[in-house]
């Protein structure tokens, strides 16, 4: 497994150091990359923001390319918020804004070194790229109220509010690179609503922000529909639009006009992409009536908890007939009705197809939107079955027709997901002797899972594939393992177990031993709550280069 510490010792011991002279120290000096080499490095550390701090400490080259990553998004997944962010930034802080802050009690309330300090020399501020308002919100509430703490009245919500305004108007001047905007304030409950967006929007600072912008997300407990009418005066390159709606947009009292500010936006741009929205609202029919303006350059569409009433939703969608990818997560009455739409359309670029909703035993509808794609297909995806929260027995994942359709109408899929049952398990194996399958993550539900395991499955896996992920609670034997592996001659690069409590380290000596026989396998993964000891993986990494049991790794 790769590791920024076989490239640098980041703890040097006093025995590593080296001595010319009585006089002189030298360390050891960590390798040189190429800028370009090193950025790439460290953009698969993104997400890990203590490995990237201590990158910064290196030497001045590694703290330009680290800071670079570390503070693109300062405000973005932060775990908890940040007061000391916030105390960094108000060193960069004009005269005009602190004179602002000093009049509501912003440097007056903290040590006098908060309107003394001189600015540092780094400037943080020019590697940001996103401005993400709710974790901005959340870190100044931590720094004026402490950490766990909102406004109690009005009047500290507008302090806090000016803070938030302030910063974010100097990150708006002085970070030329910001293309990602984030006014999802998501659960928070404002004393006065749009009190903060619509200040912003009266700086002209603000609307050049607009201009350059590409992605947007928007949702909250406020009325998105003004925020995005004023945006769409100058928003005009957005790439991807993101609507993130709560139980406050189910209930606006009637507001008509909603949906049609919200389409202003969306009939504005020139070649917008992605389009993700997330929860109900009321007039989502409206507001997707004028899609087939971005029917040309629209490639995904991403619903998720959308509540689907009729058939207009779907019909504006088949407008979009050059999308790639088309994802449902957890909507609800998405049934072969509403679906009806989409069954009539030949989307003949779809590569991506995402369907992970609860649903009657058959899908006519879905069945028949995939076999117009003519083949186009390269990954489908249905639900697995998590084993702790069960889902409706007798019903299954993937109706029997659908399964038949893919396995017929899919030659060129290489990744698939989904639940098996004994019903589908025909339709699953001609999918493996038609397609080349690289990626299989499957959940089994068997009576008798030695069935499955001693069953023709492992001869059959397609000589492309690589990983394989399999969830299953039964318990079945080390002897089933091992008969299933001796059969298996697919150049598996990762084999993963996440469900199965039962797995101890015989389990794990099986694999080890394909592994040593395959000479393929590098990874593996288990349930955290598996029997598998520590002895036994370090027995394994000798084979094994990653082992671990922390549930399904990413693969």
């Amino acid at each position: 497994m790769f590791t920024l510490s076989s490239i640098v010792d980041f703890n040097l011991q006093p025995n590593k150091i080296s001595r010319r002279n009585n006089n002189e120290k030298t360390f050891p000096k960590p390798l040189f990359f190429p800028e370009e080499c090193l950025q790439e490095i460290f953009s698969y550390f993104s997400n890990d923001a203590s490995t990237l701090s201590k990158c910064l400490l290196v030497n001045k080259f590694w703290f330009k390319n680290a800071a670079s990553i570390l503070w693109k998004s300062p405000f973005d997944k932060l775990q908890n918020p940040s007061a000391k962010l916030i105390e960094t930034y108000l060193k960069f802080l004009d005269i005009r804004s602190k004179t602002v802050l000093s009049q509501i009690g912003i440097f007056s309330s903290y040590p006098s070194s908060y309107s003394s300090f001189s600015t540092p020399e780094f400037k943080y501020a020019q590697y940001v790229k996103t401005l993400h308002y709710k974790g901005l919100y959340e870190s100044a509430c931590a720094f004026i109220f402490g950490n766990n703490c909102r406004p109690k009245d009005l009047k500290g919500e507008k302090k806090c509010l000016t803070l938030v305004r302030e910063l974010s108007l100097f990150l708006i001047r002085k970070c030329p690179s910001i293309y990602i905007i984030s006014y999802d304030t998501e659960e928070i409950d404002f004393f006065v609503q749009d009190i903060y967006l619509s200040s912003l929007t009266l700086m002209p600072e603000v609307y050049h922000l607009f201009k350059r912008v590409r992605k947007l997300n928007c949702g909250g407990k406020y009325k998105k529909g003004s925020l995005m009418n004023v945006m769409s005066s100058y928003c005009k390159n957005l790439t991807s639009l993101e609507l993130n709606f709560y139980e406050f947009d189910m209930y606006l009292d009637g507001d008509r006009k909603e949906p049609s500010k919200m389409s202003s936006l969306l009939l504005e741009q020139e070649d917008l992409r992605n389009l993700i929205i997330r929860g109900p609202f009321r007039f989502l029919t409206e507001f997707l009536t004028p899609l087939e303006s971005q029917s040309k350059s629209l490639s995904l569409i991403h619903f998720e908890r959308v509540q689907f009433n009729n058939l207009l939703l779907l019909e504006s969608v088949t407008t979009c007939k050059n999308l790639e990818t088309m994802i449902f997560i957890d909507c609800m009455n998405l049934n072969d009705e509403t679906l009806a739409p989409l069954a009539s359309t030949s989307f003949l670029r779809l590569k991506k197809l995402i369907f992970k909703n609860a649903h009657k035993s058959r899908l006519d509808n879905l069945a028949r939107l995939i076999q117009r794609t003519k083949g186009s297909l390269r990954e489908i995806r249905f639900r697995r079955r998590e084993f702790k929260n069960m889902v409706i027995r007798n019903v299954p994942d993937i109706p029997i027709n659908v399964t038949k359709t893919i396995s017929i109408c899919c030659p060129n899929l290489i990744i698939f997901e989904g639940h098996l049952e004994k019903e589908t398990m025909p339709h699953f194996l001609t999918l493996l002797n038609t397609t080349f399958l690289e990626k299989l993550y499957i959940s089994l539900e068997f009576k008798k899972n030695f069935e499955f395991f001693r069953s023709q499955v492992a001869f059959q896996l397609p000589d492309t594939l690589n990983h394989l992920s399999i969830s299953i609670r039964e318990q079945f034997s080390v002897k089933d393992l091992e008969q299933f592996l001796e059969l298996c001659s697919a150049p598996l690069i990762s084999l993963q177990f996440p469900q199965s409590s039962f797995i101890d380290d015989n389990y794990l000596d099986v694999i080890t031993e394909f592994a040593k026989q395959v000479g393929t396998l590098k990874k593996v993964a288990f349930s955290k709550n598996s029997l598998i000891t520590e002895k036994g993986i370090q027995k394994a990494k000798q084979s094994i280069s990653f082992v671990k049991k922390n549930g399904e790794e990413k693969v």
